[in-house]
């Protein structure tokens, strides 16, 4: 059966299960390329199946900025049709999870729709670009998600410099599970005229500093000292020569604008050709603030060791990105996680994009498909370095539409 095919009446059909399945960045080249869409076996893999309440609230705040058609929108729904029509003038977004679903996986929905905001499809009515902005709310640091810091000091930087975009994250209150209620204000200035720079991080470089903070909610400053000394530790005695002689600046940030508590912390390490990768963790009840720091500092320490230009989480939220901008784009990374597969593989069938995995210094190329699996868990994995590389679309909003 093919995991996707053209309906003449319904737009493009995709089977959401396959790889990691999802279908986030389905719904933004939906919008941005005028492409009705339908998938089926939503997050079928998944031990919910379907929709979460983030994932309904991403699709809902995509349907306002392109007042699209959508059918199955409910949590729990594994078919869900989206067709997008023409773009909401609208300067103001709001998206509320209602939860504490991820507001980082919103601002991840929602950035590349702003970006290209400027023209409404099928017409020829140029609207002057002007900053959009996106009130989210949810939560600001959950399990399996990058934290709110993150998109901050790790996502923006490269994500501006590498594709030439300009956009702000304002944190106004942090949210933890289960009570939500965090609120951040995404700000996003439309481009237009012109198309996203093609990405090209293939050098990492020496480390010149390794940075963090700590965050603590309506809790006690202890649980903050006792990260920072455990991350501490693990840095200083980890068997890294980068690390060597590096100081290590952790500070502690004390928040108490927040309906729950909670506390987290992330690290992460700058080098001299503008890399940045990290590792994270967050408070839960089954460990110790001193394994929260510990896990964060070995996260930190395995995204070092393969050698690559960035983290686990990095990876995967630049491929939409390369899909869009003009030219080749390249990457050079350690293990090619399934979120990154997954991504790849929906961004080339909704775009038309091209990419291209192999071993970094090998002319082997390697398809990141449902067929994949050998290739992809082959003993040197861990191992080795791999340069993706992706000819964009150039996708550019112009005066004459």
């Amino acid at each position: 059966m093919s995991s996707a095919k053209e309906v003449q009446t319904k737009g493009l059909i995709l089977d959401a299960s396959l790889l990691e399945g999802g279908g986030q960045g389905n719904y933004i080249v939906s919008c941005l390329l005028n492409k009705p869409i339908k998938l089926l076996n939503v997050r079928a893999k998944r031990e919910a199946p379907g929709l979460k309440p983030q994932h309904a609230c991403g699709i809902k705040l995509m349907q306002n900025i392109f007042q699209a058609d959508l059918q199955g929108d409910n949590i729990g729904s594994q078919e869900i049709y989206f067709k997008p029509n023409k773009v909401n003038t609208s300067s103001t977004f709001i998206a509320d999870t209602q939860t504490a679903g991820s507001i980082t996986l919103l601002i991840q929905i929602s950035l590349p729709a702003l970006l290209f905001s400027t023209l409404p499809p099928k017409t020829n009515l140029f609207i002057p670009p002007r900053s959009k902005k996106v009130i989210l709310k949810g939560g600001t640091t959950v399990i399996s998600s990058p934290p709110i810091d993150f998109i901050i000091e790790v996502f923006k930087p490269i994500v501006e410099r590498e594709f030439g975009l300009n956009f702000n994250v304002s944190i106004i209150g942090r949210g933890y599970y289960p009570q939500g209620k965090g609120e951040v204000i995404l700000q996003v200035d439309p481009i237009v005229e012109r198309a996203l720079k093609p990405l090209n991080l293939v050098e990492r470089g020496t480390i010149v500093k390794v940075k963090g903070r700590v965050t603590i909610c309506n809790t006690s400053k202890q649980i903050g000292k006792q990260m920072v000394a455990c991350a501490s530790k693990v840095l200083t005695e980890a068997s890294l020569p980068e690390l060597e002689g590096i100081q290590f600046d952790i500070e502690t940030n004390i928040e108490r604008i927040n309906a729950g508590k909670g506390s987290e912390i992330l690290l992460w390490a700058e080098t001299n050709t503008g890399c940045i990768i990290s590792g994270n963790a967050t408070i839960n009840k089954r460990e110790s603030p001193e394994e929260v720091g510990r896990n964060a500092a070995e996260a930190l320490i395995r995204n070092l060791k393969h050698g690559g230009c960035v983290d686990e989480h990095l990876q995967d939220q630049l491929i939409i990105f390369m899909a869009l901008a003009e030219g080749r784009s390249k990457l050079v990374t350690g293990p090619v996680t399934l979120h990154t597969r997954t991504a790849i593989y929906f961004v080339e069938v909704m775009s038309g994009a091209k990419f291209h995995v192999k071993k970094f210094n090998s002319s082997e190329s390697l398809l990141v498909n449902m067929q994949d699996e050998r290739e992809f868990n082959s003993p040197d994995l861990n191992g080795s370095l791999y340069l993706i590389e992706c000819e964009g679309i150039g996708l550019k909003i112009s005066k004459e539409g």
